[in-house]
């Protein structure tokens, strides 16, 4: 995974999705995260869609919410919240897939600010490639959002982790650098990428490539 890493997101036709996500292809992007309120059925349509037009262009695909849809179309892997890992559905599926999936699917678990989540994350069934802590900033990706408790917090979560931690929620081109100058190196960004314009979506990964 590169150290951008894009959302989708909610409520984006189809269409609108593909070229996106070419675009952002073209510009180097290679991973992807599908986050989709729709029924299950239609994100596993929708998904096996997107896959094939990122898989032609060497791309990565990571469902959100639902490894059973990530493991049966073939994606890359998937990422959870922590209530999600914790659903008796998931649970079961992971644990008779562990194996398979601890081999072969990257895996990311979302921790908010939930520092000791952070520290030490449930591996009981599978083992986390990535971490997610945030959000940093107002979002509108996200309702239900929460901002870091104090300014202690963003430093110290670079800190208590060994895996790789991507910074989430809110990020844009006018506040990437803020968080590059703290020492953030991975950034997972939906709408800072998908309803931007290209001078901004282009500036955040100029940004992203300048060293500290």
């Amino acid at each position: 995974m590169n150290s951008i890493y894009a959302i989708t997101p909610p409520n984006v036709k189809l269409e609108d999705l593909i070229k996106k996500i070419k675009y952002l292809l073209d510009l180097g992007i290679d991973t992807f995260q599908y986050r989709s309120k729709d029924e299950e059925e239609s994100v596993k349509k929708n998904a096996a869609i997107l896959l094939e037009v990122i898989k032609n262009q060497k791309g990565k695909l990571i469902i959100n919410d639902f490894p059973e849809i990530a493991l049966e179309i073939g994606a890359d892997g998937f990422h959870l919240g922590e209530e999600d890992y914790l659903n008796k559905k998931n649970q079961n599926f992971l644990r008779k897939h562990s194996t398979l999936i601890n081999e072969n699917y990257i895996t990311g678990l979302s921790c908010k600010w939930n520092l000791e989540l952070l520290k030490n994350p449930p591996e009981e069934l599978i083992e986390w490639n990535y971490l997610a802590v945030g959000s940093f900033f107002e979002s509108k990706t996200k309702q239900d959002i929460s901002l870091p408790p104090h300014e202690d917090s963003i430093k110290k979560a670079l800190r208590i982790s060994n895996r790789p931690i991507y910074a989430i929620g809110g990020i844009n081109s006018e506040n990437i650098m803020k968080l590059k100058m703290i020492g953030y190196e991975r950034f997972a960004i939906s709408r800072g990428l998908f309803s931007q314009e290209k001078n901004r979506i282009e500036n955040i990964l100029k940004i992203n490539n300048e060293k500290n």
